[in-house]
């Protein structure tokens, strides 16, 4: 019995330390979405652009532009990964993805809801973009 108690708060101990950095680590591409957004309403293309993918930065620069000023409510943030089923099966597909709904308001007042979904890349460690949100 005195094992089998050791042994229980052995395994919460390390959940307890070992849980929070496996989640801040889950959380990083749901983070970069966010930059993305609050870049983009703050004006500031370069932030803009950090969050992508650094081989598309240059290409996707003036769909970010485009977008300066606009303000995102985000109603709903989902991240993605491909299925066990997937992985196994080889099925070529975004190491995750990110998924947003949130109410759009243009720099002119113009106001809608809208969906963008943007594939997710891992360089070094860090997350990017792989393109501009609602672009």
């Amino acid at each position: 019995m005195y094992r089998v108690s050791v042994l229980l708060l052995v395994v919460t101990a390390a959940i307890g330390v070992f849980g929070p950095l496996i989640e801040t680590r889950q959380r990083a591409p749901e983070a970069i979405a966010r930059a993305y957004l609050r870049a983009v309403e703050q004006g500031d293309i370069e932030s803009a652009l950090a969050t992508l993918d650094p081989m598309e930065r240059e290409t996707q620069r003036q769909r970010v532009a485009w977008q300066i000023g606009n303000r995102y409510e985000i109603v709903t943030l989902v991240l993605g990964r491909p299925s066990l089923v997937d992985q196994v099966a080889g099925r070529g597909s975004a190491p995750a993805w990110v998924t947003v709904l949130a109410d759009v308001t243009t720099v002119t007042g113009e106001r809608w809801r809208s969906t963008s979904t943007a594939p997710l890349v891992q360089r070094d460690g860090a997350w990017y973009l792989t393109r501009p949100l609602f672009a």
